[in-house]
């Protein structure tokens, strides 16, 4: 890693992109998300996977299928699972690894906007680092659900507006 910034990829799982309850504009979504890795990981940006286990029998039941993370995760690169919208609240080492690499800077992107990703956003700002979460690199079922939480995003300082 050779910058102090790191980029989580939040919840980017198989079930995301099932067009039964899948998130709005699905296979454009997944080639600006695989863009985005390959972006960070470039730039040596510390590049963060957030995986999200719901309870049995639900679509997102840990080791299923749809559970499984969409972007594959280089050796290097960390995963963190969770059971609730922020992960920081049940991963305090995210902290502490970015701490430890002197991180300063985060991006949020992935699913779902109104969920997780405002709940990372908040945590990883309540912590101490820089947020930001660009337009059109977070997603939900709805495309107007999308637009009002990035509005509130740029309202509450996440987001230039680009």
């Amino acid at each position: 890693m050779t910058t102090n910034h790191a980029v989580f990829f939040v919840d980017l799982q198989q079930n995301q992109f099932d067009p039964r309850y899948g998130i709005y504009n699905a296979d454009t979504f997944l080639v600006q998300m695989t863009e985005a890795l390959a972006e960070a990981r470039q730039q040596g940006d510390l590049v963060i996977h957030i995986q999200h286990d719901g309870p049995a029998g639900e679509m997102d039941e840990p080791f299923s299928e749809a559970w499984q993370l969409v972007l594959p995760v280089a050796p290097h690169e960390k995963i963190y699972r969770k059971t609730v919208f922020s992960a920081f609240s049940e991963n305090p080492e995210i902290v502490e690894q970015l701490n430890a690499n002197g991180i300063t800077h985060v991006t949020i992107i992935g699913v779902q906007s109104e969920y997780c990703i405002q709940a990372n956003a908040h945590a990883a700002r309540a912590a101490g680092f820089v947020v930001h979460v660009p337009r059109g690199m977070h997603s939900t079922a709805d495309a107007q659900v999308v637009a009002d939480v990035h509005a509130a995003l740029v309202a509450e300082g996440f987001s230039r507006g680009e």
